[in-house]
């Protein structure tokens, strides 16, 4: 009977050609903090400028994957016997996506942590010309480092990006030549959530949605101002009804319908399909499995103009 293999926690440094990975990743397996008992195996799935040095004194084997040919079960778990390695380091293709890369990988061995490692100068342009490979790359991340962070860099339009992906996520800018600077900026929401009547623009609505979805105890009670379109609810009783719009988190695959159930009175119902500007209140109501769920309470409902872009985006 084979020897059952023990799981293998997998580290995957992702971005694209260029940005930084195999210059992050020397640094780690460079620092003297790492633990001296680690074997670890590297897979490079790309050729970039850089080339990684040997570590005196380190037990670190370097392998080159050309191409989707060599990622096999058999072959990645014949370089884990060979190298006796107890850590994995993946360098992936910056054209490639995790998931196909998952696929391949031998059963004992998982998707540990991903560093997104970028060059902050290009970033911006590859989320505008590859957005679904740059919000795959973002997805699920456990750090995001922006090196070449240099004075000029928008800041504000990386944290916007990473943000649309992650409000966890920490991150990191890098000058050139310079030490990690840890972003601590708070998230500011692009409407006052203060006001007496909250005014959600329609650029606004994928921040609001996903913001009330994650923190809806601070929106109870709160009345907002919107526009959207009506669908039917689940809830057949008079009045009741669905409000939203479609939202589109990164590119085309992805638009779904994002929207909460809403109460009116018979005069203030919409017709499913229609458009309409809702003045409406929060108001939190429980569920029998899970957390209370925003319900909004119609305080006025007028059609609406179907706007130019209907879509709601992050960016």
């Amino acid at each position: 009977m084979a020897k059952k293999r023990e799981d293998i926690g997998v580290y995957f440094f992702e971005g694209f050609l260029e940005g930084g990975k195999t210059t992050y990743i020397q640094s780690l397996i460079s620092d003297p903090k790492l633990p001296e008992d680690l074997r670890i195996l590297i897979l490079q799935t790309e050729e970039g400028m850089e080339e990684l040095e040997p570590v005196p004194g380190r037990d670190i084997f370097v392998e080159q994957l050309e191409g989707w040919d060599d990622i096999t079960p058999e072959h990645l778990a014949e370089l884990e016997d060979r190298t006796e390695c107890n850590t994995i380091m993946v360098e992936l293709n910056g054209m490639w996506q995790e998931l196909d890369f998952f696929k391949r990988m031998p059963e004992n061995w998982y998707p540990f942590r991903k560093f997104v490692i970028a060059d902050a100068s290009t970033f911006v342009s590859y989320n505008i010309n590859m957005r679904a490979l740059a919000a795959d790359k973002l997805k699920e991340s456990t750090v995001v480092v922006f090196n070449r962070a240099d004075p000029g860099v928008d800041r504000d339009a990386l944290r916007k990006i990473v943000r649309a992906a992650s409000r966890q996520v920490p991150i990191y800018f890098q000058a050139t030549g310079g030490a990690e600077e840890y972003d601590d900026t708070p998230i500011e929401l692009p409407y006052d959530l203060s006001a007496p009547i909250v005014e959600i623009q329609d650029r606004d609505y994928a921040e609001w949605e996903r913001d009330i979805s994650e923190e809806p105890e601070k929106y109870d009670g709160k009345v907002l101002r919107l526009r959207g379109f009506a669908v039917k609810s689940r809830d057949h009783r008079k009045g009741h009804f669905g409000f939203g719009r479609q939202v589109m988190t990164c590119c085309e695959a992805d638009i779904t319908f994002l929207g909460f159930p809403a109460v009116a009175s018979a005069a203030n119902t919409p017709v499913p399909g229609s458009w309409v500007e809702l003045t409406a209140q929060v108001a939190l109501t429980p569920t029998k499995k899970g957390p209370a769920v925003p319900e909004l309470m119609v305080i006025t409902c007028d059609k609406a103009e179907k706007p130019e872009t209907t879509l709601a985006t992050f960016y």
